[in-house]
């Protein structure tokens, strides 16, 4: 476990660096404005490797996400605490889900430090005690997470939908009257 690092960003930069700006709503990374950095060499071991995960641990808005490798070279900010799961006892994706739990970040949260911007220290989710179920309950668990996504994207899709419906009627009769 260790924090990312700040690095000056620069267009010309051949890395991603990834900050807090660059997660969504859903806690997923928005790939479309990632700032670059320059690799100075010292840098590889901030490097992200698939599976790691990442806790946003500065700021008022806590949480944790998993990086799926997909894009190559990413070097996180100093915002974030990087995890790199070595155990093959826990699933990265169970472990995100239990840092997710709304007592569990409460818990964070009633640790943070700081007067301006609030951190999390790293040593506060390094003395976490977690009972480690087996692996079938594990993925039992990641997969009720992703089930119970989906179903909010669901939700709030149809709720955008509804809301539309509604404008635009509201906007049709409202023409009709005037006319």
């Amino acid at each position: 476990m260790q924090f990312g690092i700040y690095m000056k960003t620069d267009p010309e930069g051949e890395v991603k660096y990834l900050q807090v700006k660059d997660i969504n709503g859903e806690n997923e990374i928005d790939y479309s404005h990632t700032a670059r950095v320059k690799d100075t060499g010292t840098s590889h071991k901030y490097y992200l490797r698939k599976d790691d995960l990442l806790f946003a641990a500065k700021g008022a808005s806590n949480y944790c996400f998993l990086y799926d490798g997909s894009k190559g070279n990413i070097i996180p900010s100093s915002s974030f605490i990087i995890m790199h799961i070595t155990s093959k006892k826990i699933l990265p994706e169970f472990l995100c889900c239990y840092l997710n739990t709304p007592s569990i970040l409460s818990k964070l949260k009633n640790s943070s430090v700081g007067t301006g911007i609030q951190m999390i220290p790293q040593s506060v989710i390094g003395d976490l005690q977690l009972e480690i179920p087996s692996m079938e309950v594990q993925q039992l668990i990641v997969q009720i997470d992703r089930l119970r996504k989906k179903s909010e994207k669901l939700h709030n899709k149809i709720n955008t939908l509804k809301r539309n419906l509604q404008d635009q009627l509201l906007m049709d009769s409202l023409k009709r009257n005037i006319l």
